[in-house]
């Protein structure tokens, strides 16, 4: 692909993980008709960077510092925004100096265990590939949405597009195939149904029928500080989600 880089590896879900709905402590709420995506200033682009993804394909590290901020922003906490120099050194850390790309569950394992760029994630799970409502309810209990997506040149077009022209174009299905696998975070959703998510610097609109085709997976992570401000409201089984990560 030619304007931005992408740089997931083909997923993978521990058979230990139950569902999304299995690890909730009761029902799951009716989510808001929109979420925002939430901004520590006016321009997204200086507060979700393109951290590197532009020259490397370490978008699955971009997604850790985007997502990171996100729960900063919206629960408290203290994180450290790091440098392209740490980006790249961490990245290339966990892929022992080559480019591969790496894998989204190798990610956030490490991201619970010792911690990415000082964020600690408390525990993750996987959610449904193809509910529309339950990424939203996702999205409206924690924040976000780690994805990984096949992504298609079409994609990259309408992004080029909208840096462009400033203009919101949304990535849609236009029948292409693809191998190139993508690290997106999901931060809001709007009232078609479509996941805003941080991407290349930027947020992108993914509509209802681009992730029909091209989702691959999805993850919701509990960061330290959502698990600190949300304790028993949360809505989820932390202890049990705990107890299966353990035995990866």
């Amino acid at each position: 692909m030619g304007f931005y880089r992408t740089g997931r590896l083909k997923g993978t879900r521990s058979t230990v993980f139950k569902t999304y709905e299995e690890y909730s402590l009761g029902t799951l709420p009716t989510p808001p008709p929109t979420w925002e995506v939430p901004y520590q200033h006016e321009n997204v682009n200086s507060w979700y960077p393109i951290d590197c993804n532009q020259r490397i394909g370490d978008c699955t590290i971009a997604g850790v510092d985007h997502l990171a901020r996100a729960s900063v922003k919206l629960y408290g906490g203290k994180y450290s925004y790091p440098t392209e120099p740490l980006i790249e050194k961490t990245y290339f850390g966990f892929t022992k100096g080559q480019d591969t790309g790496l894998n989204e569950e190798f990610v956030m394992k490490e991201w619970v265990g010792p911690g990415i760029f000082g964020s600690k994630a408390k525990v993750f799970a996987p959610v449904s590939r193809s509910s529309l409502l339950q990424w939203h309810q996702a999205i409206s209990m924690t924040g976000a949405l780690y994805l990984g997506i096949a992504c298609p040149e079409s994609a990259q077009r309408a992004f080029q597009k909208e840096q462009e022209t400033g203009n919101l174009v949304p990535w849609v299905y236009e029948g292409e195939q693809t191998e190139d696998g993508h690290c997106v975070v999901a931060l809001g959703y709007g009232p078609n149904g479509g996941l805003h998510c941080a991407t290349w610097g930027g947020i992108a609109v993914l509509t209802p029928s681009f992730l029909a085709h091209y989702l691959e997976e999805a993850w919701v992570v509990v960061t330290e500080e959502l698990a600190e401000a949300k304790k028993d409201t949360l809505g989820l089984d932390l202890e049990a989600i705990e107890a299966d990560i353990a035995k990866i």
